[in-house]
């Protein structure tokens, strides 16, 4: 069975803001193309409101291979609440954006012996116990290190995006 360390965990980005959805998802999912992260979507809901606002529920899961033992993995759930669609100016060109209470919460995890290879009898549960405690606990380190300093990147650029839209004039 797949052994899952946290590296990072409920890390959010809260805030009321008009900005474009389309963008930021265009943002994070070049994000995780650059990183090399086979993405997907695990969940998409949507509940319309009787005001006419939207609420959403956007689950993505991304993993990238480091080798054949360990992986990294990083969940992000995208929750936009009283999500509307309006219009807005920028640089004296009307433009179409949205408008909501934004909630995303970045979880980050190192998986070890994703195949389960080591998983199939109790005598190589206990080799890969003492592989991963005595032989490689400094590379494991090496590699919780990495994937903390990429989450914390992917939440930087998130946040980046989303308060451009404060700079230029655009108010929630």
């Amino acid at each position: 069975m797949t052994e899952k360390e946290i590296v990072a965990k409920d890390l959010k980005i809260k805030q009321k803001s008009v900005f474009d959805m389309g963008e930021l998802y265009s943002v994070m999912f070049n994000w995780f193309g650059q990183h090399n992260y086979d993405f997907q979507e695990k969940q998409y809901l949507e509940k319309k409101n009787a005001n006419g606002s939207r609420d959403l529920e956007i689950i993505w899961i991304a993993t990238k291979k480091i080798n054949d033992y360990f992986k990294f993995q990083i969940e992000v759930k995208f929750r936009p609440v009283m999500l509307t669609d309006v219009e807005v100016e920028i640089d004296g060109k009307k433009v179409g954006m949205n408008k909501g209470n934004n909630e995303i919460i970045f979880n980050a995890a190192l998986l070890k012996d994703y195949e389960g290879k080591w998983d199939n009898n109790p005598l190589k549960r206990f080799m890969r116990e003492v592989y991963d405690t005595y032989i490689i606990r400094d590379r494991i380190g090496d590699y919780k290190g990495e994937l903390y300093a990429e989450i914390y990147e992917l939440v930087d650029e998130v946040k980046a995006f989303l308060n451009m839209y404060k700079f230029q004039g655009v108010e929630a």
